[in-house]
């Protein structure tokens, strides 16, 4: 990343590319660090992240008890899964025009949204996560006749947690694209509106700075959140 960020200000500096098309990496740091300090450019990165997460939230609620009977009950996961499958093969943002018929072009729009395209990794993780649960541990449970809240609590839910992480992790990282996608066509207020006015008046030291907040953001969460509960779920595991 050090070497990119180097080859960038060379290229800038030697004037390789023209200034007013690909700024030096200074110049959007500089850029960056104004911005940091303008309340309207900090209210679109958290309207932004705010519509991600409460989407991710909702396809967590939605998903997680689908993939778990789909896990523990064969002619559910049969009949279930495979219009799961056709549905999550339609291309997401095909979706998006209907959506912003049906609810207006706002941040309703963009949560639903959000929330359709992580539920999929979800469902799939948390499903496949389930069926590895070996049979043996439910026989166990049925021989202390342990209740259903004592097996999901002891058996069930620390297997699927794992893949529970991974399939939010996936979400995480996918529904960044699709938030600044819905943004930029449906014209819902955030950092993707952000990037693409700027883009469109030629300020792209702006728009470019409105991307690294994104990445900045994304990788951080990426490191500390997912890479604190994954550090832990391998230590749990050894």
């Amino acid at each position: 990343m050090v070497a990119f960020f180097i080859v960038w200000e060379g290229i800038s500096r030697a004037h390789l590319i023209p200034a007013g098309k690909m700024p030096a990496f200074s110049t959007v740091v500089a850029t960056l660090t104004i911005c940091a300090s303008d309340w309207e450019f900090i209210y679109r990165v958290f309207q932004s992240f705010f519509n991600l997460s409460l989407g991710i939230f909702l396809a967590l609620f939605i998903a997680m008890p689908l993939a778990l009977c789909a896990g523990l009950r064969n002619k559910f996961d049969v009949t279930f899964t495979p219009i799961i499958m056709i549905v999550g093969a339609l291309p997401d943002l095909a979706i998006l025009p209907v959506l912003v018929i049906w609810l207006g072009s706002g941040n309703v729009a963009a949560i639903v949204m959000a929330s359709v395209c992580a539920f999929f990794p979800v469902y799939f993780t948390v499903r496949e996560g389930t069926k590895d649960i070996p049979h043996d541990y439910f026989n166990v449970a049925n021989v202390f006749r342990s209740g259903k809240i004592d097996t999901f609590r002891k058996i069930v839910f620390p297997a699927v947690f794992p893949f529970l992480v991974s399939g939010l992790r996936i979400s995480y990282d996918f529904v960044w694209e699709v938030i600044l996608a819905i943004e930029i066509i449906a014209r819902v207020t955030g950092i993707g509106t952000f990037i693409d006015s700027s883009a469109h008046q030629g300020a792209i030291e702006y728009a470019l700075a409105g991307i690294m907040a994104v990445g900045a953001i994304a990788l951080s969460v990426d490191r500390v959140a997912f890479g604190l509960l994954e550090g832990r779920i391998r230590r749990w595991k050894e």
